[in-house]
């Protein structure tokens, strides 16, 4: 533990890189496809949340690539996997959230300025790009809305044991 200017305690600076390893590393013992809470990731690599976050973004932008292998934050933890059922439902939401920040990005910024956009060439060309954009999400959504879905959306429901009268 170090200390800031104002004397409080602060966690020792530990390399991203590092972390990044030390949870890859995790995932690799817990095995493809096992699902691990945030907590549990960050207790045993000892990270704060914001240090996680940063090791999030070196593990997707460089370990991923060099272990052939998806990190994914699915549904309530974050897991390594080859599988494309995983990954394409993953993609989807990921998807789905970008296009809902796109169009709200129409919606509440440009768009309201009306026809004053064309007389700024960068929200103009903003304007366009964001609705090709979302009408190319609107393709793949309804190309993908055929196909099965990928992955078990609901948790199996439990069995009550019951106790046997005697």
């Amino acid at each position: 533990m170090t200390r800031t200017a104002t004397g409080t305690p602060r966690a020792a600076p530990v390399p991203t890189q590092h972390l990044a390893e030390l949870a890859w590393k995790l995932h690799e013992d817990a095995g493809e496809d096992v699902l691990l809470p945030r907590e549990r990731i960050t207790s045993r690599i000892h990270a704060t949340d914001g240090q996680y976050e940063r090791a999030k973004g070196y593990i997707r932008d460089h370990i991923t690539m060099e272990k052939g292998k998806a990190f994914l934050s699915y549904r309530s933890g974050y897991m390594i996997t080859t599988d494309p059922a995983k990954i394409s439902e993953y993609a989807a939401l990921r998807m789905r959230r970008i296009n809902t920040e796109l169009r709200r990005l129409l919606s509440g910024a440009i768009n309201p300025l009306g026809e004053q956009v064309a007389d700024y060439e960068v929200l103009a060309m903003f304007q366009d790009e964001i609705a090709h954009m979302t009408r190319t999400y609107d393709r793949m959504q309804k190309a993908t809305l055929s196909m099965p879905k990928p992955v078990r959306t609901t948790k199996p429901k439990r069995r009550r044991r019951t106790t046997a009268s005697t």
